[in-house]
């Protein structure tokens, strides 16, 4: 077995894992008349994944792997990724529900009978805006690591002194803007992120450049 398919055997489990636990919320969860924002989130964690794995097979043979402290944040960021799915939806299992009371409060729900999750509370409340969002902010700081490692270890071919303060720059911009979505939660600022957040991430696909890296 080759260095390329050992590690792939392995970050494949991890990627697998988080796409099982994003599919299995979004099936218990998605209904009609949900709120829009938790779903679009997690339609650009799914992306996200789509695009970092479909990147994956290039960097992962990237001889810079053989010195463990350039795989440790390769490890750590697809460790992240994880979190990130598992924390983009709430656990049907686990989530803290509510009772419909009333036509209107059904209205919202999408209808039905019995306890409906209440998503728009879940999605605005601190410990989520906390934890997701910050992970996903971990994720830059791992991919940055990744960056120094690389520059580190293989410093004449592998990334220069110019590209790696260009992606430094680029992630503290972002950082600033998931930073502003933790503290806040005005509908409007978290409306128009998500929409700039989707436009950057489909751009980046169909042009095939990297969201993250």
């Amino acid at each position: 077995m080759s260095q390329l398919e050992y590690l792939i055997a392995f970050v494949s489990i991890i990627v697998g894992l988080g796409l099982t636990d994003l599919a299995r919320s979004l099936r218990e969860l998605v209904r009609p008349g949900r709120p829009v924002l938790p779903l679009a989130w997690a339609a650009i964690v799914f992306l996200l994944v789509l695009q970092v794995w479909w990147q994956a097979f290039r960097f992962l043979r990237d001889e810079v792997l053989a010195h463990v402290a350039a795989f440790a944040p390769v490890l750590l960021g697809f460790l992240l990724l994880y979190l990130l799915c598992a924390f983009a939806l709430p656990d049907p299992e686990r989530a803290t529900w509510r009772v419909v009371t009333s036509p209107e409060e059904e209205s919202e729900a999408g209808g039905g009978d019995g306890d409906v999750l209440d998503l728009k509370a879940f999605y605005f409340s601190g410990a989520h805006r906390r934890w997701f969002f910050g992970t996903f902010i971990g994720l830059l700081g791992a991919s940055q690591l990744f960056n120094v490692a690389k520059w580190g270890t293989q410093r004449e071919v592998a990334i220069t002194t110019a590209r790696l303060v260009q992606n430094a720059g680029v992630n503290v911009g972002i950082i600033a803007v998931l930073t502003g979505l933790i503290v806040t939660d005005r509908r409007w600022v978290h409306g128009a992120t998500t929409l700039l957040v989707t436009g950057v991430l489909v751009y980046t696909l169909l042009v095939g450049i990297p969201a993250i890296g």
